[in-house]
């Protein structure tokens, strides 16, 4: 996320490498580092009791669960990065058995106790077709792996 903006603005920033949004928010919480990014509900209850400042969201649209904090996207137009889920099987699972699980997924989503639970968590419930959701893998692939090789990333 970070490289991606550091590309797209030209700016440069220090990796720091934390284990995980607790210690990320421990080290900005501590004064250690000045920034981290994470998902929404890593950070939410840290938000709520002010802890934490919310500079920005990574997706291309305001988060529904802070509507006040702005979209990068719209200071650095076609930033988006979007954190998701997937059900997955395994390859060669007939279609008629992957139909029936995404309609039992999609059943699941569209409860209402669900939904608010998920967006009481900063999370906001979505659900695609199978072939949707292969494009959505197959696009941040592509981006990621242009991200790295124009970052010049290499493994430790």
């Amino acid at each position: 996320m970070v490289e991606l903006f550091m590309q797209m603005t030209k700016t440069e920033m220090v990796h720091v490498p934390y284990k995980g949004a607790g210690p990320s928010v421990a080290g900005v919480i501590g004064n250690q580092i000045q920034v981290t990014v994470g998902s929404v509900p890593a950070f939410m209850p840290h938000l709520k009791t002010g802890r934490l400042r919310a500079l920005a969201v990574t997706t291309e649209q305001r988060s529904p669960a802070i509507p006040d904090v702005p979209a990068i996207a719209e200071f650095v137009p076609g930033y988006s990065v979007s954190g998701w889920n997937g059900m997955w099987a395994p390859a060669g699972t007939p279609k008629e058995i992957v139909s029936r699980l995404n309609q039992a997924l999609a059943r699941m989503l569209e409860q209402p106790d669900i939904r608010e639970r998920l967006r009481a968590s900063g999370r906001e419930p979505a659900h695609s077709t199978p072939e949707e959701f292969a494009r959505v893998v197959a696009r941040d692939i592509a981006t990621w792996s242009r991200v790295v090789k124009n970052g010049n990333i290499k493994l430790d």
